[in-house]
């Protein structure tokens, strides 16, 4: 770029100091005038790095163009800085901008200071000017006195928002020769709970994680039940919830303030919990067959008329409620599971708060029966996967739902398992359960971890 010298400056320079002198000292001052403002800053179309396919169907690199005009840009004529705070797409070339900028133009000239000059140069809108560094702008008043610079800054994302970065954690273990099977991973309060089986017997386990990072595995040993249905435990209102026992079953709750057990007194005969409803404070479950739900009080009330519609359900019941857009008085409770028939189409049933029954889904593109099957609500909508079957290998793709698990869409752009997943699966076992912090955290059988997250959810707010 061609730095232009400044004779225009140089003159009323000359003709006007810049510095004057405070009590015959040494001491110099600069005048600011107030009134020497940048009040608007745009830029034009950039070049950014693009993938494609080429004519052989190969994944192949171009550069492509972008208009950024529309991308705003905050002004601060406080701390006098200007940047755009929805940062361009990543791969977008900063080094050649041209700029549009307002200013008191009536009063003065602006300049700024090119990257690795060390003298002022005059602005113009047709200069193709190099961002990659912050740069100063600031107003020459014809007057002789000087704006306050403005230090100018173009953000690019580093990382692509949509896409989901994972880390894995191969040095955690449950304890040496344990593996997990009939999983089921639940997060509650920084700390991440499984409930699992390894030879015969159960356990509990628990981690605590922060800011994306996971201590070692500790087992709960003090007053565990026997017997635990594993995949049973779902949390609700605060605590986790599950079944204990052989021919009966006990309901029991698991503190995670205290990490102590405890069993709830009021309520016999439950065969099944299905799905929690924070918002009104029940918990729908299968009671001397009988489906319903019970309240805080262990208040139980059938569904009329009983149905045994979860007949065909098996293994874990992945579940999700809100309240319904137009009514938040009113909640949608949906779960997925495996269906123990011989199809290559998981079961999907729902519930309003305000119906008194169950329905099973008709879905218009089928969520594939996978082994293990898990469901997490994350960034909006409903994801699922799991392991194999005969039509798929385990964590070969995310599906999303968006109509309430109507229609599963196979995520083919941004979300995808690592190739590792599938070895990982291997050990024979696995659950998933998404945080507070938007993170992913899958399971392994050995207690091995790996945790994802969409990046855009992990930046943050700059408004």
């Amino acid at each position: 770029m061609k730095i232009r010298l400044l004779p225009l400056i140089a003159a009323f320079i000359a003709a006007t100091p810049l510095v004057t002198s405070c009590l015959d000292s040494e001491e110099q001052q600069i005048l600011y005038d107030p009134e020497s403002s940048i009040t608007g800053f745009s830029v034009g179309t950039l070049h950014i790095d693009r993938m494609g396919k080429d004519s052989n169907g190969e994944d192949s690199a171009y550069i492509d163009t972008i208009n950024c005009s529309e991308y705003p840009f905050t002004i601060d004529q406080i701390n006098r800085t200007i940047e755009n705070k929805d940062s361009f797409p990543v791969g977008t070339y900063i080094d050649k901008v041209v700029t549009s900028i307002t200013y008191d133009s009536g009063t003065g000239i602006l300049v700024y200071r090119p990257k690795g000059s060390s003298n002022d140069t005059i602005w113009s809108s047709t200069d193709s000017i190099d961002f990659t560094e912050p740069l100063q702008f600031k107003v020459y008043m014809y007057s002789g006195s000087m704006g306050r610079p403005y230090t100018v800054k173009l953000n690019v994302h580093q990382m692509e928002p949509d896409t989901i970065a994972w880390k894995d954690f191969t040095d955690l273990s449950f304890s040496e020769h344990v593996s997990l099977d009939k999983q089921t991973a639940l997060s509650v309060d920084k700390n991440i709970y499984v409930f699992g089986e390894s030879n015969g017997s159960t356990s509990v386990w628990y981690t605590t994680t922060s800011s994306g990072n996971s201590s070692q595995w500790t087992e709960l040993t003090s007053s565990v039940p026997a017997d635990i249905i594993t995949e049973s435990a779902k949390v609700w209102n605060g605590k986790i919830y599950f079944l204990s026992g052989n021919d009966s079953y006990n309901l029991y709750s698991l503190d995670p303030a205290t990490n102590q057990f405890a069993k709830e007194a009021g309520i016999t005969g439950l065969t099944l919990l299905v799905a929690p409803d924070d918002k009104l404070e029940r918990f729908y479950a299968v009671k001397d067959g009988e489906v319903g739900y019970f309240n805080s009080s262990m208040e139980w009330t059938s569904d009329s008329p009983a149905t045994a519609i979860f007949g065909n359900a098996e293994g874990r019941i992945s579940s999700y409620s809100e309240p319904l857009s137009y009514n938040d008085g009113i909640t949608r409770t949906t779960i997925l599971v495996n269906s123990k028939v011989e199809t290559d189409s998981a079961l999907v049933f729902q519930r309003l708060s305000s119906e008194s029954a169950w329905t099973e889904i008709k879905q218009n593109q089928a969520m594939p029966n996978l082994e293990n099957i898990s469901m997490i609500h994350y960034d909006g909508k409903l994801y699922a996967f799991g392991g194999a079957n005969s039509s798929h290998t385990a964590f070969d793709f995310f599906y999303n739902s968006t109509d309430n698990g109507l229609t599963w869409w196979k995520t083919t752009e941004c979300m995808y398992f690592p190739e590792t997943f599938k070895g990982y699966y291997d050990y024979g076992s696995y659950s998933a359960t998404a945080d507070s912090d938007n993170f992913i955290w899958i399971v392994w059988g050995n207690g091995n971890m790996s945790r994802g997250r969409i990046n855009r959810l992990g930046f943050a707010p700059k408004w």
